[in-house]
């Protein structure tokens, strides 16, 4: 059997091709109305670009693995690149930061994803941010979840005040991964200070993972 790719920040790709679209992405399905340009940061697979795309969407994805970025549809433009360095000649009408990129515990990296949402955002577009349940992840130290056919466990390694190191453990039939991380809970006055940072206000919360910006110029 030949070993499914793991991205450089220990991503399997395999995993990611056998989770569901949904429950994770309804709240941004549930508002986006085609028509419109999408640009999704670090897309993966396309689990939700190619869902924008089937939907009317002119999608445009972007990630540093070829490996996923091979699994976007037809329709949707894949770019290979670092978020952190994009420069793109369009602008979009809606910037997906979804994968926890907000909680990103290094700031400057932080701020750096948001410069290239903020970047190529359309005059009276909207920035989705996909993050953390603060409030509830402040009390947990792991538990077992499942999206699609995969079983996921995540653990609590360590603490310092909001930031936090975890290990994520992927069960897909007999196979198994691990993937370590390290990031930062930002409750609402956080996420509200971080955006400011970079030019955006808070629009709408639509739940308690998804937050939608603007640039605070289009107010």
């Amino acid at each position: 059997m030949t070993e499914s790719p793991v991205t450089r920040d220990g991503s399997p790709v395999e995993v990611y091709l056998n989770l569901d679209v949904e429950p994770e992405f309804t709240p941004v399905l549930n508002v986006l109305q085609p028509p419109g340009r999408v640009l999704d940061l670090g897309c993966g697979v396309g689990r939700l670009a190619n869902v924008l795309a089937a939907r009317g969407f002119e999608v445009t994805g972007v990630d540093d693995s070829p490996d996923m970025l091979a699994h976007l549809a037809p329709e949707v433009t894949g770019i290979e690149a670092n978020l952190e360095t994009l420069r793109l000649s369009t602008l979009f009408d809606h910037v997906i930061m979804a994968s926890h990129l907000i909680n990103e515990a290094d700031a400057a990296m932080r701020s750096a994803f948001l410069h290239a949402a903020t970047t190529h955002l359309a005059p009276g577009g909207r920035v989705y941010l996909g993050h953390y349940d603060a409030a509830r992840m402040r009390g947990i130290d792991g538990g077992d979840g499942r999206s699609g056919r995969v079983v996921t466990r995540f653990d609590v390694l360590s603490r310092d005040g909001d930031v936090f190191d975890g290990r994520a453990t992927y069960r897909l039939g007999e196979r198994s991964w691990t993937q370590e991380f390290t990031a930062q809970l930002l409750d609402p006055g956080a996420l509200r200070a971080v955006l400011a940072e970079a030019g955006l206000t808070v629009g709408d919360e639509l739940s308690p993972t998804w937050t939608v910006a603007r640039r605070v110029d289009d107010i």
